[in-house]
């Protein structure tokens, strides 16, 4: 059965696009259920996933507490990167959020790729550097704003986030205890959609 390549990844990477009838039988297919782990940390991350439906995160344990790193959704490729790489242990693990379509792409086929496709290793170093910039520059708007403003622009980027994403591990994801998270939401359905702006 022909799996076709998801539409972000046809734009991101145009060498997949126009190799792809070679290219994906190197992927294959898997539905998973919620709250499957797909990675643990302290184990070397060996798999790349193409996410086709549903939802995952990425978090850590700092102090005997998850932190969310960061949420994905249709069409996002999710790995930890720097684990994948350099075959080294993930410091993050990587868990379903909902029942997820996925393809996935092994180790060595993602190294075969990327010897028989060289300009797909600059498209792939591309992407890696905006994913990268677009999480520091969150950390460093994490940090300067409250935890009001915080949630206000998470909904105004992601609103479908609150229909799929637990609010305990929206809160995580914030940098809020989850009572934290929930007295901003009243305050804020209080004040009919106005914007709330103190701290909490």
């Amino acid at each position: 059965m022909t799996q076709p390549l998801p539409p972000y990844l046809r734009t991101k990477f145009p060498e997949l696009a126009a190799n792809w009838a070679q290219l994906q039988g190197y992927f294959y297919s898997r539905h998973v259920p919620a709250h499957t782990r797909l990675l643990m940390e302290g184990t070397v991350a060996t798999r790349l996933y193409l996410v086709v439906q549903g939802s995952l995160r990425m978090w850590h344990t700092t102090d005997q507490r998850e932190v969310t790193l960061q949420f994905f959704f249709e069409n996002q490729p999710v790995a930890s990167f720097e684990s994948f790489y350099l075959e080294q242990p993930s410091d993050s693990a990587i868990e379903t959020l909902e029942p997820t379509d996925l393809l996935i792409l092994d180790k060595a086929d993602f190294d075969q790729i990327r010897r028989t496709l060289p300009g797909f290793e600059s498209s792939l170093n591309r992407w890696l550097c905006a994913r990268f910039i677009a999480y520091r520059q969150r950390v460093y708007t994490q940090l300067q704003t409250t935890p009001t403003g915080r949630y206000q622009a998470l909904v105004a980027d992601n609103p479908m986030i609150l229909d799929r994403v637990p609010l305990h591990e929206i809160a995580t994801y914030l940098g809020m205890t989850p009572v934290s998270l929930s007295r901003i939401r009243a305050r804020l359905n209080e004040q009919n959609g106005t914007n709330g702006s103190s701290d909490v």
